[in-house]
């Protein structure tokens, strides 16, 4: 198994190599590094994921809805924009992005089967219901919406999967770094900081990351998708209990919201230090450093920073 991370470093390099072959060799790194994260992740790229949830950030894309409507006299209006604000706020992610969760291997057939991978349009089209319950809701004068769909480029398909090629090298290269030439077998890594470095990077290159935007973040937090809203505590809470903290810990955040007032100061710093370690990603701890990067993001987005 000594060549295990060249292997991976050698196919993911060659643009040829089928990503899913990649993938299944990320799949028993996983079991020689006995890391959870890392076999979590390569199974759910090779298999899918079981719903949108669990998907990654780099799997959710910006999408458009469009509509066809039939009015009066047969009039008619195909492919027309439905924005989001028109839709009910529980369903406006339906015109606003789609969650990619099959396989890699069914992405990379899609784009296998067409000559042109940088232009057109896949669909994704609306369940029966929400066509249904919106089919007079959408356009005033009559008209009433037969079919409904999502369409992102195709280009951005590729790019999907090139992320996740993109990650697997990463990957491989870090660890390797990490290791140097220790490497001969991977199942002796002793527990210790090496260990914590090398679960470190696994978590920052398979959807681990923590992404920040302004009034929100995106967070995967042991591969759950959740949205933090400013000021919202059950939010936050929510993601933390997720992320492996109990009451106790929630408990002790709020006395250290209390004692620094409007902006976090050196009671939170010691709350997240202290909280750290505890951080967990598919039902394994991602280090001190990871955690108090994770837990910093989550509580300057709760407080709109």
């Amino acid at each position: 198994m000594s060549l295990l991370l060249d292997d991976i470093i050698n196919l993911a390099i060659d643009g040829s190599q089928p990503l899913p072959d990649i993938l299944r060799k990320c799949l028993l790194l996983g079991y020689e590094l006995k890391n959870q994260q890392l076999k979590n992740w390569a199974n759910q790229e090779l298999n899918g994921y079981r719903s949108r949830k669990d998907v990654p950030a780099y799997r959710i894309i910006s999408a458009v809805a469009r509509g066809n409507f039939v009015g009066p006299f047969h009039a008619q209006y195909n492919g027309h924009v439905i924005p989001s604000v028109v839709l009910e706020e529980k369903h406006r992610e339906s015109a606003e992005r789609v969650y990619l969760v099959q396989s890699v291997s069914a992405y990379a057939d899609i784009l296998k089967q067409r000559n042109d991978k940088s232009s057109g349009f896949l669909t994704f089209n609306w369940d029966p219901n929400m066509v249904g319950y919106y089919q007079e809701k959408l356009m005033q004068g009559g008209f009433i919406c037969h079919a409904a769909w999502q369409e992102i480029p195709v280009s951005a398909l590729a790019e999907m999967l090139d992320t996740i090629r993109n990650r697997t090298l990463n990957m491989a290269l870090q660890i390797k770094d990490e290791l140097g030439t220790s490497y001969t077998n991977l199942r002796k890594i002793e527990p210790g900081e090496t260990e914590t470095k090398i679960q470190s990077i696994i978590f920052q290159n398979t959807g681990g990351n923590t992404t920040v935007a302004l009034g929100q973040a995106s967070v995967d937090a042991s591969q759950h998708h959740t949205v933090i809203a400013i000021g919202d505590r059950k939010a936050l809470d929510r993601v933390l209990t997720d992320a492996g903290l109990d009451k106790q810990d929630l408990d002790a955040l709020t006395d250290a919201i209390q004692a620094d007032g409007e902006k976090p100061g050196n009671k939170i710093g010691e709350w997240i230090k202290k909280n750290a370690s505890k951080v967990l990603s598919g039902g394994v701890k991602v280090g001190t450093h990871i955690g108090q990067e994770i837990l910093t993001a989550w509580i300057k987005t709760h407080y709109g920073i």
